[in-house]
């Protein structure tokens, strides 16, 4: 079902950039403000000039952000701070980290192109809904750089013994890269070049679907780009289908894999959605048990409370927190099963109703809203973290009047559900670590073919 493919991919110069974890970063998606400003500090050719580049004052249609970013990636491949690998290879990608519950932890990931596909082709499969702003920013960068600058994080179902052989082959000898990171995780990456190593992987490839973890907006951007590139394609019609716009560079991970870990994104509102705190209590306690929990204002304990008792949660049982400031936070326990066969939406499968960010939507933010005549809120009302305590000095500060915590979403449930064709709400899953950029990009150069 999947079709991967080698690539020569580009990365930093050994040569020229002697201290690799100086010009790496996150994803753009996890990137804030104040770490923005970190890693262009961090050094000159940081890969955020690429994937996340500032606002200047005087920005505008010739001159922007998107401008700088493919005027500086195309610099660094001329002055050679970016260089080519000689050869097609795919790509071995090791990350060792402590997990938050204090367990070491190792992820494996093959980086390889994979053929991009149209949702509902049964071969690549979303789980999260996707928002218009942050497609139209990546199509922008794209079109300016013609790269993957980051891997999408893809996750196939099953171990394959063709990976872990190889795994277990290439581990025996020094990576190409090996580099700790500012949070203290390690990356290693192997190179394979070796054709019949590479021809047994994409033979595993052929009769399995890959499910999309991170990078559902960078995933639909690229099938975009392949529209636009294959309208001004002027080459022989014959070969586009083998032109590298047609793939996209991806990380994929075994869902067997016991590094791959989930945390929950918790959810951040302006205000408490129906009313205030003794108004919304009494509506949400027709279905939800309602639990007062006493603490110190010291955010570090408070949080560590809160996900104790979520974390405590038996299998089947819906718990959520609430946090409105002072000294106080609410457990609120699922106890009318009936209201989520009526409250959320018709036709959906268990798979769907289910989940805990379903539930807290439907029934704790929509619910109240709707039978207070209110129109559901929009994207743009929600600000998301996998940090706790950083939600919560956001509300001790007034930033924001109420903060909400769940349950992590499981693996299982991401796959069952991108396999009924559904999708979560934005921000369902954070995947930890996140993969880092700029340790191997993919130029996609018109008149190249991808051997396929």
């Amino acid at each position: 079902m999947a079709v991967i493919a080698p690539f020569r991919g580009l990365r930093y110069n050994p040569e020229l950039v002697k201290d690799l974890s100086l010009v790496v970063a996150p994803p753009y998606d996890v990137i804030s403000p104040e770490s923005q400003r970190a890693f262009y500090a961090r050094h000159d050719q940081n890969v955020i000039r690429l994937i996340l580049g500032e606002v200047c004052e005087g920005d505008g249609a010739e001159r922007n952000r998107y401008r700088r970013a493919g005027d500086d990636f195309r610099r660094w491949q001329a002055e050679k701070v970016l260089v080519r690998d000689p050869a097609p290879a795919i790509y071995l990608y090791q990350q060792i980290f402590q997990a938050p519950d204090g367990r070491e932890l190792t992820r494996r990931g093959l980086i390889a192109l994979v053929r991009l596909e149209e949702f509902g082709g049964r071969t690549v499969f979303p789980h999260e809904r996707t928002m218009a702003a942050p497609k139209e920013d990546r199509l922008r960068l794209m079109q300016s750089c013609h790269a993957n600058l980051s891997p999408i994080f893809g996750i196939y179902p099953g171990p394959f013994l063709e990976v872990d052989r190889l795994f277990m082959t290439e581990e025996k000898v020094n990576p190409t890269i090996d580099l700790s990171d500012w949070d203290g995780i390690r990356h290693r990456l192997w190179i394979v070049e070796d054709r019949a190593e590479i021809e047994a992987v994409r033979g595993a490839f052929e009769s399995t679907p890959i499910f999309i973890a991170d990078g559902h907006h960078r995933y639909e951007t690229a099938l975009a780009f392949r529209e636009l590139m294959r309208a001004t394609d002027r080459g022989d019609p014959s070969a586009k289908n083998t032109r590298p716009y047609n793939y996209i560079m991806m990380t994929l991970v075994s869902a067997d894999d016991p590094g791959l870990v989930i945390l929950p994104i918790h959810r951040l509102l302006r205000q408490l959605p129906g009313g205030g705190l003794e108004a919304y209590l009494a509506q949400v306690s027709q279905q939800f048990s309602v639990e007062r929990m006493a603490f110190a204002l010291d955010p570090e304990a408070a949080a560590t409370a809160i996900l104790g008792r979520l974390q405590a949660t038996g299998s089947g049982i819906h718990r959520f927190g609430l946090y409105v400031g002072g000294e106080s936070a609410y457990l609120l326990t699922l106890a009318d099963e009936r209201s989520v066969e009526a409250e959320v939406a018709e036709g959906k499968p268990a798979a769907y109703k289910r989940l805990d960010v379903t539930i807290l939507h439907a029934l704790l933010i929509e619910g109240p809203l709707r039978r207070q005549g209110q129109a559901t809120l929009p994207d743009d009302a929600f600000l998301y973290t996998h940090d706790a305590v950083e939600a919560i000095r956001m509300v001790q500060a007034g930033a924001r009047g109420a903060a909400f915590f769940l349950n992590p979403t499981k693996i299982a449930e991401v796959q069952a559900v991108a396999a009924a064709d559904l999708r979560m709400p934005p921000k369902s899953t954070f995947f930890y670590p996140k993969l880092l950029t700029g340790l191997v990009i993919h130029p996609i150069v018109l008149d190249e073919v991808v051997e396929a």
